[in-house]
């Protein structure tokens, strides 16, 4: 009878230590979120940029906004949540846009000005080179209430910046 248990008690562990690594190895695959956030005020964004433009009714007046940009460098309302964040490779990110803004999940070599010259200026910034890739809004944009889930990532350091407000930026280390 002892032998049994004892035999059933070590392939009890065995099986066990079966199920671990295959929930570790599952892991690999993992999908991050990434909150794409801003606080646009819809009547005033839509009559300085264009009608459509903030289809939210957030608390920032597009002045306000701009005020940001000059005294902080940055709009703190429009963001990505994580700013860093760890995940396998092989992993992806899912991005969902809760603002009422069109923004960009876009990977850049290194971050730096996004593609809107007028933001640029205000900032001190000179465009990333993705700027230049043609069709990348279609790609990597992101429609307030949509989602975009990158391809898998390789093991390395990503870097991503919303291309139209380049403060917005995260991190992943894939491992």
């Amino acid at each position: 009878m002892r032998k049994n248990r004892k035999i059933l008690a070590a392939a009890a562990s065995a099986l066990a230590a079966a199920l671990v690594v295959v929930a570790v190895a599952s892991g690999a695959a993992q999908s991050r979120s990434v909150q794409v956030l801003d606080d646009c005020e819809a009547a005033s964004f839509n009559a300085a940029i264009g009608p459509g433009t903030c289809v939210k009714d957030g608390g920032v007046t597009f002045s306000e906004f701009i005020d940001q940009l000059v005294t902080q460098g940055r709009a703190p309302a429009w963001r990505f949540s994580p700013e860093q964040l760890q995940l396998s490779a092989g992993g992806t990110l899912n991005a969902h846009n809760r603002g009422g803004e069109f923004h960009t999940l876009t990977e850049v070599a290194a971050f730096g000005g996004g593609c809107v010259p007028e933001l640029n200026e205000i900032l001190g910034l000179t465009p990333v080179p993705e700027c230049a890739t043609p069709g990348i809004f279609g790609t990597t944009g992101i429609a307030p209430g949509g989602t975009l889930e990158t391809a898998p990532l390789a093991a390395g350091t990503h870097r991503f910046m919303c291309l139209i407000h380049p403060w917005m930026k995260t991190t992943a280390t894939v491992g």
